[in-house]
Parts: C-alpha cells; sequence; structure tokens
C-alpha cells in the first residue's frame, strides 16, 4: 500500500478511510458488520458544459454508520493528524460534534478514529471527544485544551494492517 502523505486538505484522512472500507469489506463478508461510508453532497459549477469547481451542497454528519454484530449502531469519523502530541480539536468541526451527541442520545455507539503521522491507528471514545470539545470551546485561548493526547487513546493497529473497531466495540458494550 503506498503510504505517501495527502497534501490537500480535502484528502485529509484518506488513507485512514480506505483502510476502514477495506476493513468493512472484510467485516461484511464475515457478518461481523455492516458499515457504509456516507458521503459528502457537492454541487458542481460548470462553464461551458465542464465543470470548473464545485461546493458542499450540505455538510456531512461523519465518516461511517452501521451496526456491529448483535445490534450495536455506530457512528464515526476518521481524522489524520501530524500532530506529535494527538488529536488537534480544531480537526473536529461542530457539526460533527452535533452528530456525535445527537447518536449517542438514540443510544448509538459514537468514536472516533485516528491515525497518526506513522499511520498508528488510535480508538478514542466518542464520549471523550464530546468532553474535550466542550472544555476546548469552553476555554478557548488557553493552552493544554485544544487536543486529545494520545496518551488519552487506545492504540488498536495500523493502516496498512487490520484495523480492529467492531471487535473492540463490541467488548465495550459487554462490559
Amino acid at each position: 500500500m503506498n503510504m505517501a502523505r495527502n497534501s490537500g486538505y480535502a484528502n485529509k484522512g484518506k488513507q485512514l478511510e480506505m483502510a476502514v472500507e477495506r476493513q468493512n469489506r472484510i467485516y461484511a463478508e464475515q457478518g461481523i458488520a455492516l458499515v457504509q461510508k456516507i458521503n459528502t453532497a457537492w454541487t458542481p459549477i460548470r462553464r461551458d458544459g465542464k465543470i470548473v469547481s464545485s461546493f458542499v451542497k450540505e455538510k456531512s454528519t461523519v465518516d461511517f454508520r452501521g451496526t456491529v454484530s448483535y445490534g450495536i449502531p455506530v457512528s464515526f469519523d476518521c481524522k489524520e493528524t501530524n500532530n506529535e502530541k494527538g488529536l488537534p480539536l480544531a480537526d473536529i468541526r461542530p457539526h460533527q460534534i452535533e452528530h456525535l451527541r445527537a447518536a449517542r442520545n438514540v443510544g448509538e455507539t459514537i468514536f472516533i478514529l485516528c491515525a497518526d503521522r506513522e499511520y498508528n491507528v488510535y480508538f478514542v471514545n466518542g464520549e471523550s471527544v464530546i468532553i474535550a470539545y466542550d472544555k476546548w470551546q469552553a476555554n478557548k485561548g488557553r493552552r493544554g485544551m485544544n487536543l486529545i493526547p494520545y496518551d488519552n487513546m487506545i492504540r488498536i493497529g495500523h493502516v496498512a494492517q487490520k484495523i480492529p473497531y467492531a471487535e473492540y466495540v463490541r467488548d465495550k458494550t459487554n462490559e
């Protein structure tokens, strides 16, 4: 697998998303989970019959939604970061936090998969994300409040290997 870094913001997180989609196909084949990628709707701008640009038609919620075996509904997002200390909260958009809250409130398991610069993949509990985001919003400008440190995440794999998020979700649900 080519692990070249993505230079554009539009492709940020693409390597991790592709790895999760690969894992989702394996899960579907094995009857472990049925999880779909949620695409962002775009409106093309045409000039002389050619697409010259586009803009987001409506904000997406999170990257993936579906069900893990035994009926566990999940909503999660994928984030990649070059930050040495953790996941910057500025990388999580307000509409994504709103969706995570709403999904949590109807009983979905929510989380974020985060890949670091070495493509190690970390599992971040959604409730921890919401709490950290709320603290960050309440304390804008204060040092130390702007990211979720890797120490507060659980390393579960690597982009080039299996990303066993479904197993982690089932284990956490059965605790």
